[in-house]
């Protein structure tokens, strides 16, 4: 049974009710649904329980408002708020009160093993962050030094071909060495810079979600 379902069936049950309670039951519910998140309804659903039963708890509570109401002589108290507001209004205490006082002992309780988990959890990531980083680094220094030690090579061999050979055939092949470690330095140069265009942004954006990433779960929760 998913959300829709089950929403489908608490109508259903309560359709002994007025339809303005049953409007504002179904409103407090559907609010609780899209509260939680599509991706925790089956837990609300298990939270509540069967439709029928919490059909015939909103029966119950609407027949004690209703008879207290009754007893006034009036649909409205003297602030003037509904029946039906005061139903909604006991739900939600029934399904979310939960004690300010239980809370703070959760906390406390929590505390002693919460604390060394999220430092050791902070670490774990920063040491991982920091590994990335590293691995960045020593990469960019290896595309950027790898070029120009082959464009070295080839003027140092080139240079060193008209100068100091006075052999012919040793400065020719010494000549044809160098021009190849240039050409091969500058062709590495313009490989490293194009595989840099293509990879080095989604790098950069999957770098900088995986940074995030903590905080929008954070703004999640938080919501």
């Amino acid at each position: 049974m998913n959300a829709y379902e089950y929403l489908n069936a608490l109508r259903a049950a309560l359709s002994s009710l007025p339809d303005e309670e049953i409007d504002s039951a179904m409103r407090y519910y559907e609010d609780y649904f899209l509260d939680a998140g599509e991706e925790n309804a089956d837990r609300v659903i298990a939270e509540l329980g069967d439709p029928q039963k919490v059909a015939q708890d909103i029966l119950n509570d609407y027949g004690g408002v209703a008879r207290s109401t009754a007893r006034t002589g009036a649909s409205t108290g003297s602030d003037g708020v509904s029946t039906a507001d005061e139903y909604a209004r006991q739900q939600k205490r029934r399904v979310k009160g939960v004690s300010p006082w239980v809370l703070a002992l959760l906390v406390l309780i929590g505390l002693p093993v919460g604390i060394p988990l999220l430092l050791g959890a902070g670490g774990v990531l920063i040491g991982v962050l920091a590994a990335i980083v590293g691995v960045l680094i020593a990469a960019v220094v290896l595309c950027a030094a790898l070029p120009f030690a082959l464009c070295a090579s080839g003027l140092v061999l080139s240079v060193f071909a008209f100068l100091v050979l006075s052999t012919p055939a040793s400065a020719i092949l010494t000549l044809g060495v160098g021009l190849t470690c240039l050409a091969a330095g500058i062709l590495l140069a313009a490989l490293i810079l194009r595989l840099c265009v293509l990879f080095v942004p989604p790098l950069v954006r999957g770098f900088v979600a995986l940074l995030r990433w903590p905080i929008d779960r954070l703004r999640g929760v938080r919501k």
